[in-house]
């Protein structure tokens, strides 16, 4: 059976959203509307706000509506919600929630529904199916923690980040952690995650938060370039250098130091990497970009091959 997924976001973040929705799916196509052959669970995910199971389509309401009839659906407690990805398509939802409850025996429950049924309404297609999972959107209770960085990573694009490289159960790193977003959003999907931060005062404020989330504060002070240990991913949001500046050999340093010690990497740089990632012997599984105001970010998952020599 053909599934569909619905993105949210902003348009800036839609290749992110492809990426983390393909990471959690596999084969994808699309766009904001993205069809697969699977509906996974999008419970934990950042971009995907939900996941169905197929049952109908057609390019108006006239052929989904004749599709859907033929469906002969009969089903007792139900909920059909409409959703408008953009560009916005003007339709009445109450009138064709009322149209598709005409064509299903059984009465709805819109309070305490056992069945959630999607009606996608975009331009290019119609289309109809069963709810399987949606996204729970924990990424949302971080604004309440005391500190932030300026240009730290919003908590929504950190959960993405960590869905491209790691599962719950696995072990992640973040070295260059700043005020924890990422390593908070992982310890709440059930990773073992531990954040390194070379300086102090920062590593303090990121275990306030992290106690203020009421997670476990697994900070250290470090240095990424010296770091030893063996984790299954880890996610690094390189410094951009707007407050001072960076060193042009970080990024190598820290990638030829943690391409030993992890499996898999989620990384967000501020400026184009690909030939550095390919001279380190790193394969690019994923990549996108996220632009906000003069500021883009250049995100890559990769593989390390760990233990692998560059060039082999």
């Amino acid at each position: 059976m053909p599934c569909f997924h619905l993105l949210m976001g902003p348009n800036e973040e839609l290749e992110l959203a492809k990426a983390e929705l393909s990471a959690l799916a596999g084969h994808i196509c699309g766009g904001r509307v993205a069809t697969g052959p699977i509906a996974p669970d999008v419970t934990r995910s950042a971009y995907v706000r939900l996941s169905a199971e197929q049952l109908a389509s057609g390019r108006n309401w006239a052929q989904l509506g004749a599709a859907i009839a033929r469906l002969d659906l009969r089903c007792e407690g139900y909920r059909i919600e409409v959703f408008r990805p953009g560009p916005k398509v003007s339709v009445n939802a109450t009138r064709f929630q009322k149209s598709i409850a005409d064509l299903i025996s059984g009465r709805p429950n819109l309070d305490n529904p056992r069945i959630q049924f999607a009606l996608i309404v975009a331009q290019e297609m119609w289309r109809f199916g069963v709810i399987v999972s949606r996204s729970a959107q924990h990424w949302r209770s971080q604004a309440n923690r005391p500190y932030h960085c300026s240009h730290g990573l919003a908590s929504q694009m950190a959960r993405a980040l960590v869905n491209l490289v790691a599962a719950p159960g696995d072990t992640l790193l973040d070295p260059c952690c700043g005020s924890g977003t990422v390593v908070a959003e992982a310890l709440r999907d059930g990773i073992h995650a531990w954040g390194v931060e070379i300086n102090p005062s920062l590593a303090r404020q990121t275990a306030a938060n992290l106690r203020s989330l009421k997670l476990p504060a697994n900070v250290i002070v470090g240095d990424a370039r010296r770091l030893r240990g063996n984790f299954d991913a880890a996610v690094i949001d390189f410094p951009y250098g707007h407050s001072s500046p960076v060193e042009s050999s970080l990024h190598a340093d820290i990638l030829t130091n943690l391409r030993t010690q992890v499996d898999r990497m989620a990384l967000i740089c501020g400026c184009e990497q690909s030939r550095l990632l390919h001279q380190l012997g790193l394969t690019i599984q994923q990549q996108a970009s996220v632009t906000k105001g003069q500021l883009t970010r250049y995100i890559y998952s990769v593989s390390t091959k760990k233990g692998q020599q560059p060039g082999r």
